[in-house]
């Protein structure tokens, strides 16, 4: 079963994904985008930040094809799926599936955009897709 943790730092960017919205940090003083965790993202934990829209292009910075069944109900007999560490334009990586192409156009460095895939009615998962 995926269960969702909604906390103070995520809970933005899953009602951003519900209205299919790809959400990510930006600080208020030294203008850096990040996502979560700001000690890989050289933002100093002081800075003030806000909730900005990301522009949904990126790249996939790596991948993986998984033929095992992932730990969720949203995942059981959708084998194999691929989750990939995308890099998107503003420079924040983040983690989540490449859907809707055949698997061998799949590469390092080809281009991706969000799309959002609605798994029940309060739960939007943004995965990308080659463009």
């Amino acid at each position: 079963m995926f269960n969702l943790l909604l906390d103070i730092d995520s809970f933005k960017f899953w009602e951003g994904a519900k209205k299919n919205k790809l959400l990510i940090q930006k600080s208020t003083i030294s203008k850096k985008y990040f996502l979560y965790s700001r000690s890989f993202s050289g933002v100093a934990a002081d800075e003030s930040f806000e909730w900005v829209e990301s522009s949904g292009k990126g790249t996939i910075y790596s991948f993986t094809i998984s033929h095992i069944a992932g730990g969720s109900e949203f995942y059981v007999n959708k084998t194999p799926y691929i989750v990939a560490s995308i890099l998107l334009d503003e420079g924040v990586r983040l983690m989540s599936n490449i859907v809707d192409c055949d698997h061998s156009i799949v590469e390092i460095g080809k281009n991706v955009k969000v799309v959002f895939k609605k798994l029940d009615s309060d739960l939007v998962f943004p995965c990308f897709t080659i463009v």
